[in-house]
């Protein structure tokens, strides 16, 4: 048994979205060290380059928008948040490079999905410590299955919805680069526009904002006083 595991991990680690994946991890690593490092180092009396404006108007921007849903422990779920963000969508856009885009497999999917659920449980944990385990007794204690599975499908149905929505969309280009043949140059554009660029902005919305209701569902009332 433990034989076919490895040789399943091995196998998997060498298809090429796996390769794509640890690539696009390593760039938004990368490029997030890069960018903090000249934040740090910028004047606050000298005026930012459009892009660095953009980016700090999009990270303020998503710091309130988590902030208002977690309350004070915002800065504990913002940087796992934000990074899936960035993972999903680069990842669900990498089809316009000819890459082997990462979210069309279950394996990442679901990996995803673990990370949205132990960002889901370990926010309740920093928000309410050992009495966090307690709501799976709540109202009552034979609701005790119930409430586990509602906090288990939930997740696997995010990784279900991701991987459906993505790899039905490319299944369609396919589809139409084989139907359009030598007009696919010309035709082909606008539905990366809407599969690609489109569908994968939306996917990867629905994925943050799931996680961080989930989360915020995990948050004592008193945390939302005081916030800073």
């Amino acid at each position: 048994m433990l034989q076919q595991i490895l040789n399943q991990i091995l196998n998997d680690v060498q298809q090429p979205f796996f390769l794509t994946s640890l690539g696009l991890m390593s760039f938004i690593a990368i490029g997030s060290i890069i960018i903090g490092k000249k934040i740090e180092k910028m004047d606050v009396r000298q005026k930012p380059n459009r892009f660095m404006t953009v980016v700090i108007l999009g990270i303020g921007g998503f710091n309130g928008f988590v902030k208002s849903y977690v309350g004070k422990h915002w800065k504990y779920v913002m940087p796992f948040v934000l990074t899936m963000a960035l993972y999903v969508f680069i990842s669900n856009i990498s089809g316009l490079v000819a890459l082997d885009s990462p979210t069309k497999y279950t394996a990442i999917t679901f990996s995803m999905s673990l990370i949205a659920f132990f960002v889901v449980q370990s926010t309740g944990i920093v928000s309410q410590g050992w009495r966090h385990f307690l709501g799976i007794f709540k109202p009552l204690a034979p609701m005790a299955p119930l409430n586990i599975v509602g906090d288990v499908v939930p997740i696997i149905s995010m990784a279900l919805r991701l991987f459906g929505n993505i790899s039905s969309g490319a299944l369609l280009l396919t589809l139409i680069y084989k139907l359009t043949g030598w007009l696919s140059p010309l035709v082909t554009p606008a539905f990366h526009l809407i599969f690609d660029i489109g569908f994968g902005m939306i996917q990867t919305l629905v994925i943050v904002l799931l996680t961080i209701i989930f989360a915020s569902m995990k948050v004592d009332e008193a945390d939302f006083e005081n916030i800073n």
